[in-house]
């Protein structure tokens, strides 16, 4: 599992750095990670998830094909070099809208690459909503 927030910076050539404990804990997972697009960032998933997205949009539905094209037609496989770089593809670049400063935070299953203005405004979003993101916790369908 992953956790926590890191502030990173795009290199020239389109690279970032994970954090260390993001980097142990993907190196001591079987297979290679993946990156991909996901809903306003670029997400970094262990080949394990990876192959639990690719069951979960199989079949013939319009929503699943259109998950299918963003999140797998998207995804390429994740090289970490030994100073913990990777690169992001210059069209994930662009697709996810990734400036020079980013945010690397963990968030359970998968690694989120964010704009960190994009993360901060998403972040606002929630925590302006926060009653309306958790109705759905409970139960009851309601907001707090």
């Amino acid at each position: 599992m992953f956790w926590g927030s890191y502030d990173h910076t795009l290199d020239e050539k389109g690279r970032t750095a994970l954090p260390k404990e993001f980097r142990t804990r993907l190196a001591s997972l079987k297979g290679h990670p993946w990156i991909t697009l996901s809903k306003g960032c670029v997400i970094i998933l262990p080949d394990e998830e990876f192959q639990d997205l690719q069951s979960r949009y199989a079949g013939h539905s319009e929503r699943r094909e259109k998950l299918r094209r963003l999140m797998l037609g998207m995804a390429q496989p994740c090289n970490i070099d030994k100073q913990g770089r990777f690169l992001v593809p210059q069209l994930l670049r662009e697709k996810g809208r990734l400036q020079r400063d980013l945010v690397v935070t963990g968030v359970g299953s998968c690694i989120e690459i964010w704009d960190r203005a994009l993360h901060a405004a998403e972040l606002e979003d929630v925590q302006a909503h926060y009653g309306v993101y958790t109705s759905d916790l409970d139960g009851t369908g309601k907001p707090d």
